[in-house]
């Protein structure tokens, strides 16, 4: 079913980054290549048969071809709200290894339902394959997503606001959203347990503010991450603190 929903960005990132560490990821042995015509009927080895206007195409095991693909599956977890993945995934690999991809969907009951194979260049694998396990890392600020558990009173988050993270090396960087704030981003680092960043932030009346923040990071008992953060407005007068937990 098709889901309808009215999300901030951060929201949608939120809420895909949730149904990717529900996923299924499997990466298939070997390289793959595209057949066509004759070469394509009845192919025992075939994970995909596609028909255009007529024409058959088969994706099979690698064979002298010039163009070649690692592909994986993903099974995607049942009953989830995943409207927007394919696009969302396929982004992510785009901004990280520079190449596109093809993406061919199926549907298996006893697997959960919808799957998609998703076949990326021989060249970029490595590096797709990279991407796909820092997605589901818990050791690391990539990939966190958090909500304000307790703000200052003129801070303009609250706790509709998601925060979605990405690391790279000590640059963290994040989009926000919900509650009063439309749209609003962070960028900065992240070093040991210290984090310092400027952030804008744009809220559903119109209203443009900018910051900084200075902070830590903490785990939570139970293992979550928590970010405390004291803030200065740039736009306007005052600050204060808030907490962050994932």
């Amino acid at each position: 079913m098709v889901t309808i929903s009215r999300e901030t960005s951060a929201q949608i990132e939120a809420r895909l980054r949730g149904v990717y560490r529900e996923c299924s990821i499997e990466w298939l042995a070997g390289l793959w290549s595209f057949v066509e015509g004759a070469d394509a009927v009845h192919r025992a080895d075939s994970i995909a048969d596609i028909r255009d206007e007529g024409q058959l195409s088969a994706l099979c095991p690698a064979v002298d071809a010039d163009e070649r693909f690692a592909v994986f599956r993903v099974v995607l977890p049942p009953d989830s709200d995943d409207s927007g993945f394919v696009g969302w995934l396929s982004s992510r690999i785009k901004a990280a290894t520079g190449s596109g991809l093809f993406v061919i969907c199926g549907h298996n009951r006893e697997r959960g339902g919808v799957f998609d194979y998703y076949g990326v260049p021989e060249a970029i694998g490595d590096e797709a394959r990279e991407l796909l396990d820092r997605l589901t890392r818990t050791d690391a600020f990539d990939g966190v997503v958090m909500r304000a558990t307790q703000t200052a009173g003129d801070s303009g988050i609250g706790p509709e606001t998601v925060f979605c993270f990405t690391q790279d090396g000590t640059t963290i960087s994040a989009r926000y959203g919900g509650g009063r704030i439309a749209e609003g981003w962070l960028v900065g680092t992240l070093d040991a347990s210290q984090v310092r960043f400027d952030y804008v932030q744009v809220q559903v009346d119109g209203v443009v503010d900018s910051g900084r923040s200075v902070g830590e990071v903490s785990r939570l008992p139970d293992g979550r991450w928590r970010l405390t953060e004291h803030f200065t407005w740039s736009s306007r007068d005052g600050g204060g603190t808030n907490h962050l937990e994932e």
